[in-house]
């Protein structure tokens, strides 16, 4: 398997332009890219998947176990295509300050993957190698295959770099990037715009991909991923999957501008144990899709097109309806906000949404949680009984006020996390299926046993 890691040394160091650059030119060159991102986000996902025109996936070492971590790159990567994964935050920053659990480091391990270190080297020069050599003497195991250079002042900076390092450390410098370029990744307040918002996006990849040839050394790049292949995975032994299909469901999934937000492994999961996925729009669809015995609400930007959402009276109705009469829903993040009584905007707008859950969600100036979390299940929870746990994340800049008590989770906490009512299933968490498939399982039984048109 042909694979490449691309991580930084810290965060806004660059890495994500040079990932989206590196998969745009590969893609030109007539290569098929399957990209990944290390940890639990999904707007850099997004852009790589526009990119590589294909769903970029995630790789996270505290949700997921290696063997898991492994499996996701069997399946999604033919033998002729290109793994291109971005590190998250720096390479060695992960869930704790004391360990490597998370960090784009410990994946690298985990799949025998290939490092390509991007780096700034703004005001630098013969320190840029005693700032790389920190990186690649921290931990031996990590196999650094190259460095890119971000935020030079000019070619012959570029050279100085790189005669400093390749002499130092003999690790190739295979790329470097001015720091006067003009490009523009605009941000939301949960990271990137997501790739569903980007209206030049064609564009954006056409340049960033004549960057990468102009500025980086493509051919070592697609060297050191095809090396990577001689140095195989073990074999999946056990698979998260199941061998035959459990339970035969049909289930809408919203999917649109406002609600995107899928770990691409938990829609692999569900069509493996029966689930027929049937995308709709909340936004633009008056209906349901016909004959579906549940729904599928991801996370997204709801509160960006709140006024738009409270319009489709038609859909908030139905799906209030048919909550009522028993189809089962399951609702994460912008999905839980858009179940609930209302959306307040940072405007200060309020618009009524489906009704289904009693809170009102509320947008703020500032993020309201961000981070890893693990849940149990509570008391009679038809999804994850209190002896059970899932692993997900959480980042949101809302916040569910006046909301019910019967409550979805625990946390190791304590705390409690999320709605129950009926049988939907609303909570802030982006939880990964992997962590516990029983969970998902349970949902598309309840579907198929407890609903019909």
């Amino acid at each position: 398997m042909k694979r490449i890691l691309i991580a930084g040394t810290h965060s806004g160091v660059g890495k994500t332009t040079v990932t989206a650059a590196v998969i745009a030119a590969l893609k030109r060159r007539g290569y098929s890219i399957v990209p990944f991102k290390v940890g639990s986000d999904f707007i850099d996902p997004g852009f790589h998947a526009v990119a590589a025109g294909m769903p970029a996936g995630n790789l996270d070492s505290w949700i997921l176990s290696p063997a898991q971590i492994r499996e996701i790159l069997h399946r999604r990567v033919p033998p002729t295509a290109v793994a291109v994964i971005e590190g998250v935050m720096g390479i060695y920053d992960g869930r704790k300050g004391g360990g490597e659990l998370g960090s784009s480091a410990h994946v690298a391990k985990i799949t025998k993957t290939p490092v390509l270190l991007v780096a700034s080297g703004a005001k630098m020069a013969r320190s840029a190698a005693a700032m790389v050599g920190g990186y690649v003497n921290f931990d031996p195991e990590v196999h650094f295959a190259g460095v890119i250079f971000n935020h030079l002042g000019s070619a012959s900076h570029f050279q100085i770099l790189k005669e400093a390092v390749e002499t130092s450390l003999k690790i190739p410098v295979i790329g470097w990037l001015p720091h006067n370029l003009d490009i523009t990744i605009p941000e939301r307040h949960l990271g990137l715009v997501p790739a569903w918002e980007g209206e030049n996006l064609a564009q954006l990849f056409t340049y960033l991909a004549e960057l990468a040839e102009r500025y980086f050394d493509l051919d070592a790049i697609i060297k050191i991923a095809a090396a990577a292949a001689a140095d195989k995975l073990p074999p999946v032994t056990k698979s998260v999957l199941p061998q035959r299909q459990l339970v035969k469901c049909r289930l809408a999934m919203a999917l649109d501008e406002a609600f995107h937000f899928y770990y691409p492994e938990n829609l692999l999961l569900l069509e493996a144990l029966g689930a027929e996925l049937v995308p709709f729009s909340p936004l633009h669809d008056a209906r349901l899709p016909a004959n579906c015995q549940g729904v599928l609400l991801g996370g997204g930007f709801p509160e960006m097109y709140a006024k738009a959402l409270a319009a489709n009276q038609a859909l908030r109705r139905e799906l209030k309806v048919k909550a009522e009469a028993g189809m089962p829903i399951y609702a994460e993040s912008g999905g839980y906000m858009y179940l609930a009584q209302a959306l307040t905007t940072i405007e200060g707008e309020t618009y009524p949404m489906c009704g289904i859950f009693p809170g009102r969600a509320r947008m703020h100036t500032n993020r309201q949680a961000l981070g890893y979390v693990e849940v149990k299940g509570t008391v009679d929870n038809k999804l994850l009984p209190p002896e059970e746990s899932c692993r997900g994340h959480e980042f949101r800049w809302s916040e569910m006020e006046a909301a019910g008590s019967s409550y979805l989770y625990r946390t190791r906490e304590q705390t409690f996390r999320g709605e129950r009512k009926y049988n939907c299933f609303g909570s802030y968490i982006h939880l990964h299926f992997f962590s516990n498939p029983r969970l998902p399982q349970r949902f598309l039984k309840l579907c198929s046993e407890t609903f019909t048109n």
